[in-house]
């Protein structure tokens, strides 16, 4: 079931184009990742997606209903942080959490405090000040306000920004388990390791278009033609790979790397034992979701570039 569909979505400010025919989808419980280096749209984008700008032409629905002419229903199944959320310092966890509450309309308000305060593992601490907060907490706090009115869609942008990493783990966490529970999940990061291990698909924008569209898995199982051994000796290994054709071998720590296809590794093998050398793993090389990243939108850039020379090319010959 698709819970946020784009479709054709264009943003143009003055005679320059944002974001241009963007296209996607995400499923219901679905953990989706927007990623893009800066200045490629995703701001914009999500700010379109929660309704704090208008698209230029295209739709944007939230479970069918579209985020500009249906508001109120868009709205109801949403919930946000864009950027920083906004608490209030001077009041506890608790304290904000009715704030928010009451202007979302919420009956049965003290229970639903406690249920989103124990999702977001606040519960203990939601009657201190919020100045008193690390900023991990100040995110957790602003996930329990994005979830008060049970959201079907919680969009999020940026929003391990400053985490340490015990506080980027439970962001993830948090989110996994969010999404078991039937909730999808927009977020945009730069952070693309925990991108690759929170999200179930990607998009990746490039110039205000998306340049691919992938589950994490197919982006990350390619294999990169390099193969990294565990080894008892490692000179003796590296002589024994030379003497077998393996000129293209690197130390990494205490492990090897070859330069080897798949196919390669059953003889791979058969030489280093039958050298003599003590094998303990033998682990071929698949690509991280950076590489992949960066892969595409190099490669669009490389594209465009091309372009932009043949089209002035084509100027100058006119």
């Amino acid at each position: 079931m698709s819970v946020l569909t784009l479709e054709g979505v264009s943003k143009r400010i003055g005679k320059r184009w944002i974001v241009e025919d963007l296209n996607m989808t995400v499923n219901q419980g679905e953990v989706y990742g927007f990623l893009g280096p800066n200045g490629a749209g995703k701001t914009t984008t999500i700010r379109m997606i929660v309704g704090l700008a208008r698209p230029t032409r295209g739709q944007i629905r939230v479970l069918g209903h579209d985020v500009w002419r249906d508001r109120r229903q868009a709205m109801s199944a949403l919930g946000a942080i864009v950027e920083n959320p906004e608490v209030y310092s001077y009041l506890t966890g608790r304290q904000n959490l009715v704030h928010y509450a009451r202007l979302a309309g919420l009956e049965a308000m003290p229970k639903r405090i406690d249920e989103v305060a124990e999702m977001v593992r606040l519960k203990d601490r939601l009657d201190e000040k919020v100045r008193r907060y690390s900023l991990g907490m100040r995110q957790r706090l602003g996930v329990a306000q994005a979830l008060l009115a049970r959201p079907r869609l919680l969009v999020l942008d940026e929003p391990t920004n400053g985490l340490d990493p015990a506080g980027m783990r439970e962001f993830r966490e948090l989110m996994r388990a969010l999404a078991e529970q039937g909730t999808s999940v927009f977020v945009s990061s730069h952070l693309l390791s925990e991108i690759q291990m929170m999200c179930d698909r990607v998009a990746i924008l490039k110039g205000g278009r998306v340049v691919g569209e992938h589950t994490v898995a197919d982006l990350t199982q390619a294999a990169t033609g390099r193969v990294r051994l565990q080894v008892g000796d490692g000179g003796l290994a590296m002589g024994v790979l030379a003497a077998a054709g393996w000129s293209h071998v690197k130390t990494e720590g205490q492990a090897l790397l070859v330069e080897a296809e798949q196919s390669d590794i059953p003889r791979l093998v058969r030489a280093l034992v039958a050298g003599g050398v003590d094998l303990y793993a033998v682990e071929p090389q698949r690509e991280s979701l950076e590489q992949a990243f960066l892969e595409l939108t190099e490669a669009q850039g490389a594209e465009s570039l091309a372009d932009g020379r043949s089209a002035a090319g084509g100027e100058q010959g006119a």
